[in-house]
């Protein structure tokens, strides 16, 4: 999913006339008689001629290059759809031969989506810097992180103490399995996140970050982190819905404790460096800097142009229903209608 929106930022950027991406959009087929699912589409401002979607992207992120089957399918798919005036393939794994071969005579445009180790200066002159995008740009990320940790959690129709494991199940208020958290582990994970989430910008998280510096490296193979301070944060969880069978009592969760010790620590998930490009002439198409948060759909990408010196700097945030699902996601240019 990450790599359609990726894509979709690259469009955004490529071009001043563009001026809306919609990835999971529906273009009408022809032959076919019904609407298409496309991975993205872009709308372009045309002057006097008005607003129009004129390019369609399909994204492929397979394990070997696309042969000439796949090259052919997509070809076929696109063709049909009137609308669509430029039609391009996008992949972050490649192409064969015969699949360059066959984009040609279909005048389908083929891109990749490659690790950015050339120099800057190759393919985005306009950035007026040397080096790779690695030396010029080199990202740091710092966590606010529970290295220890205890949980009390207080629910208010419980009819006494009770003690639940973090492998017991959860359930909704019908006595089903929760659909989000299956067992008391993941909602402990959850609540973790959350809570950092909600300190981080806070005193006296922003203080310490400020004061202490977080070495590079540590000896023995620890994780590089600064110094501990105590803390005890409670979360109301009444909202989750979360249910507990223990014995014969059933009862909802409604309170959360987390008491133990907060710490800076430095990540060290490397941050992704890609550009994609056109298969054949390796011309650039937009760069983009990604640095992947811990929680499922989320990072933080900073786009480039070949054409212009701006940055796009974008947080996404996909929700859970676009997590399985391309649909409905509206990307803007910063200004406009949004």
């Amino acid at each position: 999913m990450l790599v359609q929106y990726l894509v979709g930022l690259c469009c955004l950027r490529w071009s001043a006339d563009v001026v809306e991406v919609k990835l999971g959009d529906l273009v009408y087929d022809r032959a076919a008689k019904k609407t298409r699912d496309v991975d993205v589409t872009v709308s372009v401002d045309a002057g006097k001629e008005g607003r129009f979607a004129f390019m369609a992207y399909e994204v492929k992120r397979e394990a070997g290059p696309l042969d000439v089957a796949s090259v052919e399918q997509l070809a076929a798919k696109l063709k049909d759809m009137k609308a669509v005036t430029h039609r391009a393939v996008v992949s972050s794994s490649g192409f064969t031969e015969a699949a360059r071969a066959k984009a040609k005579r279909h005048r389908l445009t083929l891109y990749e989506i490659q690790p950015w180790t050339r120099p800057l200066e190759k393919q985005f002159p306009a950035l007026r810097m040397k080096g790779t995008i690695e030396e010029c740009f080199p990202m740091i990320k710092y966590l606010l992180c529970w290295p220890q940790h205890k949980f009390a959690i207080f629910a208010r129709s419980a009819p006494g103490p009770f003690n639940v494991l973090d492998t017991d199940p959860l359930f909704s208020a019908k006595k089903k399995p929760h659909k989000k958290f299956r067992t008391l582990l993941d909602l402990k994970s959850e609540l973790l996140l959350r809570s950092t989430e909600l300190l981080f910008s806070l005193e006296p998280a922003q203080t310490v970050l400020n004061t202490f510096p977080i070495p590079a490296v540590l000896p023995g193979g620890q994780p590089p982190a600064g110094p501990a301070w105590p803390h005890t944060h409670t979360l109301d969880i009444a909202s989750d819905e979360v249910y507990v069978l223990s014995e014969s009592a059933f009862f909802r969760l409604d309170q959360i404790t987390i008491c133990g010790w907060l710490q800076w620590q430095r990540s060290q998930e490397r941050t992704l460096y890609y550009v994609m490009q056109n298969s054949s002439s390796h011309e650039a198409f937009a760069g983009a800097l990604v640095s992947r948060d811990i929680r499922d759909g989320q990072m933080t990408a900073l786009v480039f142009s070949p054409r212009s010196r701006e940055i796009g700097i974008h947080f996404v945030r996909l929700s859970e229903k676009h997590l399985n699902l391309i649909r409905d996601l509206s990307l803007k240019r910063p200004g406009g209608d949004a």
